[in-house]
């Protein structure tokens, strides 16, 4: 795992700081203890307790002897929105140029509250042999079963495509963050390097949701171009 030049637990620090103020974190929640947050991040224990000294300076967290340790009340930071629409001929196309491999990962199943099961996948996509986006997938289970192997192996909207499932609505929202200890090994990048998060959502006519998915890219391997269509009038 690739890391900063800086003190450990200031890495840990950052990372849980990060965390908070982008709500990860909600105000109230507690902390996990000592020895699973050390089990949690590889670090030692004292390396943690160091970082939570830093962060409790900082009026981020607070101590509660014998309950535990607790995020603070504090002012997140809020987000303007910059809506556009798009097409969705155009996330085909986008999805069309990535030359990646997707390697087949960990898959389960999931009942939803309206009683539908769906295949939950996490996986890596690389692209000239490193990695490039690593994935969270939701899938309707119905869905999935139509084309298992090529669900497994290939990008989802892609095949849905391919198969004909029925999309009639779809959303896309992209945020940056950073990326804590487990996501830096997974995308071998430095601790608390930036990333684009991407969650995507479709829905059917009915709008129940057929797919979903969270990914996550390094933030120096991708960009985003927008052509605008001027009116001629």
């Amino acid at each position: 795992m690739k890391r900063q030049a800086v003190p450990l637990h200031a890495e840990v620090a950052a990372v849980v700081r990060h965390q908070i103020m982008s709500g990860e974190l909600a105000s109230g929640a507690r902390l996990p203890a000592l020895r699973e947050l050390s089990e949690q991040l590889g670090v030692a224990r004292m390396t943690v307790v160091q970082a939570m000294n830093t962060l409790e300076e900082e009026g981020l967290i607070e101590k509660h002897s014998g309950r535990g340790t607790f995020v603070k009340e504090v002012a997140i930071p809020r987000r303007h929105t910059l809506q556009m629409k798009a097409e969705m001929s155009q996330l085909h196309s986008m999805v069309a140029q990535l030359e990646v491999s997707a390697f087949d990962g960990e898959t389960s199943v999931e009942k939803a509250d309206d009683g539908r099961d769906f295949r939950l996948m996490r996986r890596m996509h690389a692209r000239d042999g490193s990695p490039f986006c690593r994935v969270d997938i939701c899938l309707d289970d119905a869905v999935f079963k139509q084309a298992p192997k090529r669900f497994r192996k290939e990008i989802v909207v892609s095949v849905l495509k391919d198969i004909g499932v029925a999309v009639a609505s779809a959303r896309q929202k992209v945020t940056i963050s950073y990326a804590d200890f487990e996501l830096a090994q997974a995308l071998e990048i430095n601790v608390n390097s930036p990333v684009f998060r991407v969650f995507r959502e479709f829905f059917d006519a009915d709008g129940q949701l057929i797919y979903s998915a969270k990914l996550i890219y390094p933030g120096d391997l991708l960009e985003m171009e927008i052509e605008f269509a001027v009116d001629q009038t």
